[in-house]
């Protein structure tokens, strides 16, 4: 019981792993850089890679976001978590 409460009100530093991350930034700056050299130069064009890489950025940010969901700007509360441990024997 101990081992399932350290597990649940614990949390890693980094849910998701650094090379994983620097892969797919790396990856969407080629998508993103190669669509840039492709097309012309106008107004529409630049519209639509800033809104591209702001949602792929917004994505990203969420990912990092909800691999930590009792920390960060988007938080659930653990009251229920604690109410269900409490009276488990060990405690």
């Amino acid at each position: 019981m101990s081992q399932t409460r350290l597990i649940l009100f614990t949390q890693p530093a980094d849910s998701i792993s650094r090379p994983f991350m620097t892969a797919l930034v790396l990856w969407l700056s080629f998508i993103f850089g190669s669509f840039a050299v492709s097309a012309p130069p106008n107004r529409t064009i630049v519209t639509v890679l800033f809104v591209c890489v702001f949602s792929a950025s917004a994505a990203i940010f969420l990912i990092l976001e909800l691999g930590q969901p009792f920390d960060g700007l988007m938080q659930i509360p653990n009251i229920g978590l604690r109410d269900a441990l409490a009276p488990l024997p060990g405690r």
